[in-house]
């Protein structure tokens, strides 16, 4: 034996008991033992995420398109413009509290409910001004007098005073 070694030799040692212990073999599946997905990480959690975010994105524009378009046709109440005598041509200017304004050239339309102002012209006799109030699957009946053909051929007879263009001050009329 050399002076460094501090081993003792194969042939000398002794022979010692080795302590056991028994631990229980716990079976896992091969899909686990051998899976090559990373473990649930932060990573996995935004992407399931946002795929739930752009499935579930789409399917809530559609049903708010489908609930703005049932309000939208269904929501309304029904006027009907009636007039004192038949007419040939009719416009129908509608304007509500806000300022909108919208134009229908029928006696019959639809419009949502609400609080509304009528101005109503049948064959370009002069309009007519009405105020309304329109409700929910209702139909709403606004009277119109309209002037007879006698108003009308008086209105068209009355003279016109002919102005005179200053320019031809020799002319004598």
């Amino acid at each position: 034996m050399s002076p460094q070694t501090t081993e003792p030799k194969p042939s000398q040692a002794k022979p010692q008991a080795q302590p056991t212990v028994k631990t229980e073999r716990v079976w896992e599946p091969e899909d686990k033992v051998f899976s090559t997905e990373p473990a649930l990480g932060s990573t996995t959690r935004t992407k399931d995420t946002l795929t739930i975010l752009v499935t579930a994105l789409p399917i809530v524009g559609a049903l708010g398109t489908f609930f703005c378009w049932t309000a939208s046709n269904f929501y309304v109440g029904d006027v009907e413009v009636q007039t004192s005598r038949p007419y040939n041509a009719i416009t129908v200017k509608v304007f509500d509290n806000k300022g909108s304004e919208a134009t229908f050239h029928t006696p019959k339309f639809q419009l949502m409910p609400g609080n509304y102002h009528l101005v109503i012209n049948a064959d370009n006799l002069g309009s007519q001004h009405a105020d309304t109030n329109v409700a929910f699957h209702a139909k709403t009946k606004v009277q119109v007098e309209l002037p007879s053909d006698l108003d009308r051929k008086e209105a068209q007879e009355e003279p016109k005073a002919k102005r005179k263009n200053w320019l031809l001050f020799w002319k004598k009329n």
